[in-house]
């Protein structure tokens, strides 16, 4: 404390305790004054030392989103029946790049406007999907034309599962990476200041759709060069470990930049061998250079083969369900697909084994909950026909805000007036203990409650009443009494959290495997 705040705290103690000195001087012991003088001293003390504490922020404005999004397919429009439906959460929209960038630098915004535009008054959250990948759009893509021809020969070739030729750019190539950095730029500026657009997702490894899928087989495939195969070829291309991960923390760099108020989710997968030893070891290092960059809260982890056939949490610590697993509780995830008008199940493993559609969503739910998951993105056929489902789905997936509770605030009191009454004599043989007593201490905890004492609760203005058995108070002032009592001291209970949803238990009936990835 300097010296100038030191002398204006002295006079401001001296006027406010000589009138208080005198007059208890001429009606109670010499203890008891003492005893006074240092409780008052305490208390200015706190008073012009204890900080303000800075409001947290409500949970609502730091709250990863939850609950059903309905997954609404690129050109489809969004249906009223989900905009009005309470157990939809969110709308996951669905751009293209070569429709959003016909050429460079030049944007057409109206599919996503409209979007929003839709969304906006029924207050659902937003998720930006923009499809990048699976080469050029003349032949069936999502990359703009004048990407491909930018990208010039740095391209690796396979087939799809279709069995459609396919070439797109090295995911490592620099030229592909800028284009599609000043996109992410772009996008971001004109909507990462809308309030209900909550998610953004972010890809770079990813051969066709937005989900990882990396070429990596080994098996020959006819594609030139004779005897060749995905992985060959891309080892070939100058494919390292290190080239991926700078390819994929650049876009995840470029993707928090462009939406600071959003969270960024990125699905995950595997790279297997030969290209890779430990076949999660890009995902992960992407994930913990990003997260150790950017928050942990900041990247959502997903996957977007969620079905009824994926393990129950915890999975096996060996499989491709386990980095998911271990990057809660920020993660989400993607139904693999409708379970509506499937006569195949693929959401059951490709038999359905006499359950319905609704059955098998609120199976997929159940499994999906078990890691914890976030938000579920479901495909917009199941929203508008399984209703029952989506209502269970809601009802196990949404986290409300939570209603906020008044709490204390530390705060600066103002300087402590005490009042004497004189009105009792101090006994023949007193025996004060003069002890100093500590002053409870904020701890901010999020509803701290003072401990119940038997006194009132304190207050600002410090009474003295001396008597012959003089009460403690709350604000534990020494008292004389012929047996020192003891110093109550005011502790702070924590409010109860809400409690957490038990893990669902796992069916007894045999499980499928899960598809490989």
């Amino acid at each position: 404390m300097d010296r100038k705040r030191r002398d204006r705290i002295s006079r401001q103690l001296k006027a406010t305790t000589l009138p208080i000195d005198n007059l208890i001087q001429r009606s109670l012991h010499p203890a008891v004054t003492t005893v006074l003088i240092l409780f008052v001293l305490a208390c200015f003390a706190v008073a012009q030392e204890a900080p303000v504490t800075t409001p947290t922020p409500s949970p609502c404005e730091t709250l990863i989103p939850s609950g059903v999004f309905d997954l609404v397919g690129f050109g489809r429009q969004v249906k009223i029946s989900a905009l009005t439906n309470p157990d939809v959460d969110g709308i996951s929209v669905h751009e293209k790049w070569w429709h959003l960038e016909p050429s460079e630098g030049v944007y057409d915004w109206s599919t996503l406007d409209a979007y929003v535009a839709r969304i906006t008054p029924y207050g659902k959250n937003i998720l930006i999907r923009i499809g990048t990948m699976g080469g050029r759009h003349s032949l069936g893509g999502n990359m703009p034309d004048w990407v491909m021809d930018a990208v010039g020969a740095n391209t690796i070739t396979y087939y799809d599962s279709g069995g459609v030729l396919r070439t797109i750019p090295l995911f490592w190539d620099q030229t592909y990476l800028d284009k599609k950095k000043a996109m992410i730029a772009a996008i971001g500026a004109r909507y990462s200041g809308n309030p209900l657009v909550k998610v953004a997702t972010a890809s770079f490894a990813n051969r066709h759709s937005e989900d990882w899928s990396v070429p990596d087989s080994t098996q020959i495939d006819g594609i030139p060069p004779a005897g060749s195969s995905e992985a060959s070829r891309m080892l070939a291309a100058g494919y390292t470990h290190q080239k991926v991960v700078d390819a994929g923390t650049q876009i995840m760099d470029a993707a928090m930049a462009a939406w600071p108020n959003q969270v960024i989710y990125l699905a995950i997968g595997r790279i297997d061998r030969p290209l890779e030893q430990d076949p999660d070891s890009v995902a992960r290092d992407v994930r913990d250079a990003t997260r150790s960059r950017w928050g942990v809260n900041r990247l959502v982890i997903g996957k977007e083969i969620i079905s009824n056939v994926m393990p129950f949490a915890p999975p096996d610590p060996t499989s491709a369900w386990e980095l998911f697993y271990e990057s809660g509780p920020a993660i989400a995830g993607q139904n693999l697909s409708a379970c509506y008008g499937d006569p195949h199940c693929q959401m059951n493993g490709g038999n359905c084994n006499g359950l319905t559609a609704d059955q098998i969503l609120r199976g997929t739910v159940d499994h999906f909950v078990s890691y914890g998951g976030k938000w579920l993105e479901i495909y917009d056929d199941d929203v508008t026909n399984l209703l029952s489902a989506i209502h269970y789905a809601h009802q196990q997936l949404f986290i409300p805000c939570p209603t906020p509770t008044p709490s204390q605030t530390a705060t600066p009191t103002t300087t402590p007036t005490a009042t004497a009454t004189a009105t009792a004599t101090a006994t023949a043989t007193p025996t004060p203990t003069a002890t100093a007593t500590p002053i409870p201490t904020q701890t901010p905890t999020p509803t701290p409650t003072p401990a119940p004492t038997p006194t009132p609760t304190p207050t600002a203005t410090a009474t003295v009443t001396p008597t012959a058995t003089p009460r403690p108070t709350a604000t534990a002032t020494a008292t004389p009494t012929s047996t020192p009592a003891p110093t109550p001291t005011a502790t702070a209970t924590a409010s109860p959290s809400p409690t957490p949803r038990p893990r669902p238990t796992p069916r007894l009936r045999p499980t499928p495997a899960p598809r490989p990835l």
